[in-house]
């Protein structure tokens, strides 16, 4: 029995299945990608609806991910920042 609780509250963290980590790792490449297209092109309707997507995506996978969650604060400002853009070129 106390064996059982020590376990329970000393298990280690579970580690993350490669494809979520690949996945991570796949949408920052595809993230950074689309903000170096945005930043050469602004008024790109079909980049920032892209990368409002892509946004989405990344904000779902990062939070799964404990190497990544510190970057969801990080992508809702980028996406406050897009919508602003977006605003402006209405």
């Amino acid at each position: 029995m106390l064996s059982m609780l020590k376990k329970l509250f000393h298990s280690s963290a579970p580690q993350a299945e490669p494809e979520d980590e690949a996945a991570a790792e796949q949408i920052a490449q595809t993230l950074l990608q689309l903000e170096t297209e945005l930043a050469a092109n602004p008024a790109d309707n079909a980049t920032q609806k892209q990368l409002m997507v892509k946004y989405n995506q990344a904000i779902k996978i990062y939070s799964a991910q404990p190497r990544y969650r510190q970057r969801v604060d990080d992508i809702f400002v980028k996406m406050d920042e897009l919508r602003n853009t977006i605003r402006r070129n209405l």
